[in-house]
C-alpha cells in the first residue's frame, strides 16, 4: 500500500513539473521580451538598377603638395609624423647641411666685399674731389659698390630660400609645411642621409577636404559605367553612413593582372571621416527607364526562416504581426518585396526584428 502511494505521489509531482515547463514556453507579447527596437516605414520607390564595385580611398592627387629636400645633408630630427595635421609654415624636419654652410660663407664674403667697396668709393670720391683721381676711377669705384650690393642681395636671397640665417650662420635647413593639411605620406627619419637629387618626397601633404576613391570595374560591367554617374560610397568604419560622389574619370587601360578597369570617384570629405587606404563599397546608380515603383523595406527588416522571408509589422502599441513576403530585388539599402498585405506607410521592425519574430512564432 505504501509503495502504491509513493508511486502515485511521484507521478503527480512529475505531471505538475511538466505542466509548468509547457506554460513557460508560451510566448508573451513581443514588446515584453525586447528591451528596445527600431522601426522604419514601408515606402514605394523606383527600384533603380545598381552596380556594386569595390575600391580604396586615396587622397586627391590634384590637391596635394610633395615636399622634396632642397639640400643634401643629415636629418637631425623629423617632428611631423604620418597623419599629423600641420599648419602652413610649421617646421616638420631639421637637416644639418654642408650646402647651408656654403651659402652662409658666400653671404658673409659678399657682405665683407660690400664693406670694402663702400670704403673704396669713399676714398676715391675724396681723391676725385681733390683732383688726385680721375673720373674713370670714380665711376669704377661706384660700379664696384653697386656690384657688391647686387652680390650680397643674391646671396642673401639664396640663404633665405634655403632657410639659412643671416646672423647665426648655423648650417641647418628647416623643412616647413608649404600648405595646411594632413601628412599622408612620410619618407624621412632622424639620422637619414639625404641628397639634393632625391626622387622621393620627404612628405606629402593633402587637405583631405576632397578625396578620391579608386574603384575596380570588371570587363562585363564596363558598358554600364559612364563619366558623371552618381555613386554612393560606404566604408567599414561607418556602416550607417553613405557618402555621395560621382565618377570623375574612367581609365582606358585594363590592369594586366587583375583584369579590371580603374575608375576614379570624387567626393567631398568636409568632416575628414574618410581616410586614405580605407576599403570602400561603391553603388553606381544606373538609369532604368522601364522600372516601375515597388514596395521597399529596409534590409534589416527582413527575417529569413525556413526558406521564406518575413517582416514584422507593428500593428498597434506593443502589437506586432509576422508576415511572409517575397523578395523581388535587393539593393544595399532596400529590399523590394510583395505580399504580406503590406502598403506604403506601414511600420516594420528593423533593429531587433529577429527577436520580435522569434517571440511571435515560438
Amino acid at each position: 500500500m505504501k509503495s502504491y502511494l509513493s508511486l502515485l505521489l511521484t507521478a503527480l509531482i512529475l505531471a505538475s513539473c511538466g505542466h509548468k515547463e509547457e506554460t513557460a514556453q508560451i510566448p508573451t507579447s513581443a514588446a515584453d521580451s525586447t528591451s528596445s527596437y527600431l522601426t522604419d516605414t514601408v515606402r514605394r520607390i523606383d527600384p533603380a538598377s545598381q552596380l556594386m564595385l569595390n575600391g580604396t580611398v586615396t587622397f586627391d592627387q590634384d590637391n596635394v603638395v610633395r615636399v622634396f629636400p632642397l639640400v643634401s645633408g643629415n636629418v637631425e630630427k623629423a617632428t611631423a609624423t604620418l597623419g599629423t595635421y600641420v599648419q602652413k609654415g610649421q617646421p616638420m624636419a631639421t637637416i644639418r647641411s654642408g650646402d647651408i654652410s656654403t651659402y652662409v660663407n658666400d653671404f658673409q664674403a659678399d657682405k665683407a666685399d660690400l664693406e670694402v667697396a663702400a670704403q673704396n668709393l669713399k676714398n676715391v670720391s675724396a681723391q676725385y674731389k681733390a683732383g688726385f683721381a680721375s673720373e674713370t676711377d670714380f665711376l669704377t669705384a661706384k660700379n664696384n659698390l653697386q656690384k657688391a650690393k647686387d652680390e650680397l642681395s643674391r646671396s642673401s636671397n639664396i640663404l633665405k630660400v634655403y632657410g639659412g640665417s643671416n646672423t647665426t650662420g648655423q648650417p641647418y635647413y628647416t623643412v616647413k609645411a608649404p600648405i595646411t593639411g594632413y601628412i599622408v605620406e612620410k619618407n624621412v627619419n632622424a639620422g637619414q642621409d639625404l641628397r639634393a637629387d632625391n626622387s622621393n618626397p620627404l612628405y606629402t601633404i593633402s587637405s583631405l577636404q576632397r578625396v578620391w576613391v579608386m574603384a575596380n570595374v570588371y570587363e562585363t560591367d564596363i558598358p554600364e559605367v559612364r563619366q558623371g554617374q552618381t555613386v554612393d560610397v560606404q566604408v567599414l568604419a561607418y556602416p550607417d553612413k553613405t557618402f555621395r560622389g560621382h565618377i570623375d574619370n574612367i581609365s582606358n587601360v585594363l590592369d594586366q593582372q587583375a583584369r579590371v578597369l580603374k575608375v576614379r570617384i570624387v567626393l567631398d570629405n568636409a568632416g575628414g571621416l574618410l581616410k586614405p587606404d580605407m576599403f570602400a563599397t561603391i553603388q553606381v546608380h544606373l538609369p532604368n527607364v522601364n522600372a516601375q515603383q515597388g514596395l521597399a523595406v529596409a534590409q534589416k527588416a527582413l527575417v529569413f526562416d525556413r526558406d521564406h522571408y518575413f517582416v514584422v509589422v507593428q500593428t498597434g502599441l506593443n502589437k506586432f504581426d509576422a508576415r511572409e513576403v517575397t523578395v523581388l530585388k535587393n539593393t544595399t539599402r532596400y529590399a523590394f518585396v510583395e505580399g504580406g498585405n503590406l502598403k506604403p506607410g506601414d511600420r516594420v521592425v528593423t533593429e531587433g526584428s529577429l527577436l520580435v519574430y522569434n517571440d511571435l512564432t515560438n
